[in-house]
């Protein structure tokens, strides 16, 4: 992965401001950074641009700095999608003569280009995908690519927003602009901020909105009347285009994740057939998903004489993933990725305490399929199902049960999205394509972890196919007329195979209580007491450890939202931090205590009244000992 940071003062810095910046950005850089990463560096007294990415960059042809002459450009990502004649500084040129450079690109991709004449425009992808926060203060406006080291350079000690923080214990993601942390937002949509410097020293800074998510989907609406015939192709088109662009870039095979779903294998069919076999990665720990993707590769062998390398693992082994404690894991990914990855990928082996100095595969990912389908759709469109807004929020506020999450959270958060699909229904979206675009605003913006990776392709990004899938019906969709009409055409061999879903077979992934994950999280809820953690309830949290302490199995969505919420309250809330006692583990782990039956020795003689004798003596005695109502 890379770092950088951009700064742009409204007037010449001084020079002790600048040291105070820089050492605050150092300090904090080197908890994340190795060594060994390459520097760049470029600036004056009014601005600056620190750049570091990994030494050994494998297989890939784009540089992440690249000058020609007068232009330099940053490339945040890979121009999956786009004409890259000219190179990265070609690209960097035309993006500061206002060409709309992204328009076709395949997220995440951010570009920063830099003129040595005193300009620079920096343009955010059309989803808002790439990594690129800002934020300002002191005079000084400030980009980065980690909003932790953004609130480091400008304001020293970070602080939580809590907002952001709502939006993720509910949505598993922080919604919209927001972040971890005060002071830093995420660039919107197809953003771009251009600036020129002043003779004098300082900058003027726009902030304007180019080709965005709402175009995309308006292309889409307007195109919804096209036969299903052309919308395939336009489909096709884009996939194939986007499997094409990366050979570009990337001198290697391709890797792609072959499950038995959907998604991964109209990929791997548009692959194919352009003539670009990729090696397969298959995730087993449900059992289903294996073996369907043996049966796939299978046909490749027998019938078209393929031979592709298949690999296959189980992601979620214990023995992987319990090498590390719960509370390592969780720091170790929280220090990695500022904080904003799933909170599931607890049950994932623990990786490297930093950056990682060496090159990773390219791959491709299936993510993004879910816009051609029925994903997140009511089972059927009767009208006792919920609405396409109330559908919406179910499946986006799901990150935890119902009752986890304090009222007022929910309620904060329901508003947010709330305004989302108000924008929504302004576009022309009046049916269960409103489900779609709150999917792709918010989950694939924010959730999808192909933001923090070099290399990991989403070719359903291409802006091709998402303007096909927003043209298709919903009904469409519950057909999955895309995906079962390019793999016929695509690959046909495979069209019979049938699809393995979510609910396919039981998983044999690691559960976060194992190991010593009930201990730890126990011990959290002793000891974590600030304001992240009251966005959860409590009592919830101890009654699902208690049930997993007990041999059952509680819904860990609330055990693994709990214990982010409270590492990160350690880490920005050090004085809510109580001394551990183990009260929680010792009230958890107790034998569970006998009821005692309710009434004593009274209630044990109960078996007279069932005799018809000691009916009439039970009702005599109760006649002599109940006291007599007043006025009777």
């Amino acid at each position: 992965m890379h770092v950088m940071l951009a700064w742009f003062a409204d007037d010449n810095l001084p020079e002790g401001a600048r040291r105070a910046a820089r050492k605050r950005f150092e300090t904090a850089v080197a908890d994340v950074v190795p060594e060994s990463y390459i520097r760049h560096e470029f600036g004056a007294d009014d601005w600056g641009v620190t750049v570091l990415h990994r030494s050994d960059v494998g297989a890939y042809r784009w540089p992440t700095v690249g000058t020609a002459g007068p232009v330099t450009a940053v490339s945040l990502g890979l121009p999956v999608g786009v004409d890259v004649t000219g190179g990265p500084a070609g690209l960097a040129a035309r993006l500061l003569a206002g060409d709309e450079v992204h328009r076709e690109v395949v997220p995440p991709f951010g570009l920063l280009a830099l003129d040595a004449a005193g300009s620079f425009a920096l343009q955010q992808d059309w989803v808002g995908m790439c990594r690129i926060f800002t934020g300002g203060a002191g005079g000084l406006t400030a980009f980065c690519t980690r909003p932790g080291l953004l609130a480091a350079f400008l304001h020293g000690e970070p602080r939580p927003d809590l907002d952001g923080w709502m939006s993720y214990t509910l949505c598993g993601h922080f919604g919209g602009e927001s972040s971890p942390l005060q002071g830093a937002r995420l660039l919107r949509p197809g953003e771009r901020v251009t600036g020129r410097r002043r003779d004098g020293g300082g900058w003027a800074l726009t902030s304007t909105t180019k080709y965005s998510t709402d175009d995309v989907v308006r292309e889409g609406l307007a195109a919804q009347e096209r036969p299903l015939t052309e919308l395939l192709e336009r489909a096709a088109s884009a996939i194939t285009t986007t499997a094409a662009s990366i050979h570009g870039l990337y001198d290697e095979d391709i890797t792609l994740g072959l499950s038995g779903g959907k998604d991964s294998r109209l990929i791997a069919a548009s692959l194919i057939a352009a003539g670009r076999t990729p090696r397969f990665l298959t995730n087993e720990d449900t059992r289903a998903e294996g073996e369907v993707a043996r049966e796939l590769v299978r046909i490749l062998r027998d019938k078209r004489g393929l031979r592709p390398e298949h690999t296959l693992r189980l992601a979620g082994a214990q023995a992987n993933v319990l090498e590390f404690g719960l509370h390592e894991r969780t720091r170790r990914l929280q220090l990695r990725t500022d904080y904003q990855f799933p909170s599931s990928y607890l049950v994932r082996p623990a990786g490297p305490a930093r950056l990682a100095d060496h090159a990773t595969p390219a791959t491709f990912t299936g993510a993004a399929g879910e816009l051609a389908n029925e994903y997140w759709y009511p089972p059927t469109d009767d009208e006792s199902e919920p609405s396409a807004r109330e559908t919406a929020l179910t499946r986006l506020l799901n990150a935890v049960p119902a009752g986890v999450a304090e009222a007022d959270v929910i309620a904060a958060e329901r508003e947010r999205i709330g305004g989302l699909l108000d924008h929504g229904t302004r576009l022309g979206l009046h049916d269960l394509r409103l489900v779609d675009y709150i999917y792709l605003v918010e989950r694939v913006r924010r959730w999808y972890t192909s933001a923090y990776a070099i290399g990991m392709v989403t070719p359903f990004l291409a802006p091709g196919f998402v303007t096909a899938t927003f043209a298709l019906t919903p009904q469409q969709k519950r057909e999955r007329l895309l995906h079962t009409g390019l793999i016929a055409r695509l690959v046909p061999e495979w069209a019979d195979i049938p699809f393995v879903s979510v609910s396919t077979g039981p998983s044999t992934a690691t559960r976060v209580w194992e190991g010593d994950g009930l201990r730890t999280m126990a011990g959290l809820l002793d000891t974590a007491h600030g304001p992240l953690t009251r966005l959860v309830r409590r009592p919830v949290v101890e009654k699902a450890l208690r049930t997993a302490a007990r041999g059952g199995r509680p819904d860990q969505r609330t055990l693994q939202q709990f214990t982010w919420l409270a590492l990160a309250s350690e880490q920005f809330e050090a004085g809510a931090t109580r001394p551990a006692t183990g009260a929680t583990y010792a009230r958890i782990t107790a034998p569970p205590q006998q009821r005692q039956p309710a009434g004593g020795a009274i209630s044990r003689l109960r078996w007279i009244k069932r005799t018809r004798l000691g009916g009439q003596l039970w009702s005599a005695v109760a006649r002599r000992v109940r006291p007599q109502r007043p006025g009777a």
